[in-house]
């Protein structure tokens, strides 16, 4: 039964390694169209539709491509969709536009692909 439970335990750490708590990010202004493709980006997000959301927030960056939760949300979708490479240049962008926005500059998922 102890060999059960510790297997158990060992396959969901495997299972939840990529998972983060961390969400999309609301814009707090922005350009209108930008702002709507943001909005729909994190409802197709929130319903595990990562493809769905990763079209909109492309879209939200074409509309306004200096807002830091743009790029945030792009490279969320990215890690959830385990382009971690594609992640970590979104990220990139992401603290460069971040504009004191401390859920970006503090977001420990941004810290593990960017901080050795």
């Amino acid at each position: 039964m102890k060999n059960l439970i510790l297997i158990l335990l060992l396959i969901l750490t495997i299972t939840n390694c990529d998972k983060t708590k961390e969400t999309p990010l609301l814009l707090p202004a922005a350009e209108p169209s930008a702002r709507l493709h943001n909005s729909q980006g994190i409802e197709y997000s929130n319903k595990g539709k990562y493809l769905e959301a990763l079209i909109q927030f492309t879209q939200a960056s074409v509309a306004d491509s200096t807002t830091g939760e743009i790029y945030f949300n792009l490279g969320l979708m990215q890690h959830l969709k385990g382009n971690h490479e594609k992640a970590k240049n979104f990220f990139k962008q992401a603290r460069h536009f971040a504009d004191g926005n401390k859920k970006i500059l503090e977001s420990k998922l941004i810290k593990k692909h960017l901080e050795p």
